[in-house]
């Protein structure tokens, strides 16, 4: 089991995503983040991740809960994921090599080039709500198989 961290970073009604140029994530837009690494905090990982792959310096992040994700098809626990958003940050985005950066409108992102779990949460995230999930993907992870979100306010 990996243990990762994902960082919305937020700037009035918009989303800052990544498109991955390589890894389980290729061609999808997904938040900043990345695997833990050892003696790193979640926090440490997110704060980490962003500036690695955006440029940007963040701060004060909100921890939203944690989602489990078990892949293609699998039912043992791939990877537990840390969710952090921000509306506190510093710099200039650019692309690194990990993927281009784009910040686009809150009410327009393009669910169809994403993670298929981010339409079952995405608007929690948005809304600040703290939640706990477990998403069942099917082979191939390109759908839910089966899922569950706990709202924890």
């Amino acid at each position: 089991m990996k243990e990762q961290t994902l960082c919305h970073v937020l700037d009035g009604d918009k989303l800052l995503l990544k498109r991955a140029t390589r890894g389980i994530s290729l061609g999808r837009w997904n938040a900043p983040g990345g695997n833990i690494e050892e003696g790193e905090s979640p926090e440490e990982c997110a704060v980490r991740e962003v500036f690695e792959e955006t440029g940007l310096r963040v701060k004060n992040l909100f921890s939203h809960g944690i989602m489990n994700f078990y892949l293609d098809g699998k039912e043992e626990l791939s990877v537990k994921g840390h969710l952090f958003s921000t509306k506190e940050f510093e710099g200039e985005i650019r692309s690194s090599d990990e993927g281009e950066v784009r910040w686009f409108d809150a009410d327009k992102v393009p669910l169809a080039e994403m993670w298929p779990d981010d339409e079952f949460w995405l608007n929690l995230m948005l809304s600040g709500r703290r939640f706990n999930a477990d998403f069942y993907m099917g082979k191939g992870n390109k759908s839910i198989v089966k899922y569950s979100v706990a709202l924890l306010d």
